[in-house]
């Protein structure tokens, strides 16, 4: 869902594709991959690691740089902003 709501609000033409048996979402524009983001379980905690075809994988220890390398990669001319994140009511 977060990855939605950030290319979304980006307005980006890509399509997400979820896999049902783990935690990856693979992003294709025009049909072809672009990058792949995934969790995963290590004994330190949970990484975020971004795979783009042809470039080492960027790995990253939260969500926060994890979402600025897909902006970086998905829309570089984008600029930088914040994202705060509030609980709704009766949360």
């Amino acid at each position: 869902m977060l990855i939605e709501g950030a290319l979304a609000a980006w307005q980006l033409d890509v399509e997400l594709v979820f896999a049902a048996t783990e935690p990856i979402c693979r992003i294709l524009r025009d049909g072809e991959e672009v990058l792949a983001v995934s969790i995963e379980d290590q004994p330190f905690g949970m990484i975020w690691r971004i795979v783009e075809p042809g470039r080492r994988d960027r790995v990253h220890p939260s969500i926060v740089p994890a979402l600025r390398g897909l902006r970086e990669i998905l829309c570089p001319d984008r600029a930088t902003g914040r994202v705060l994140f509030v609980a709704g009511e009766g949360a």
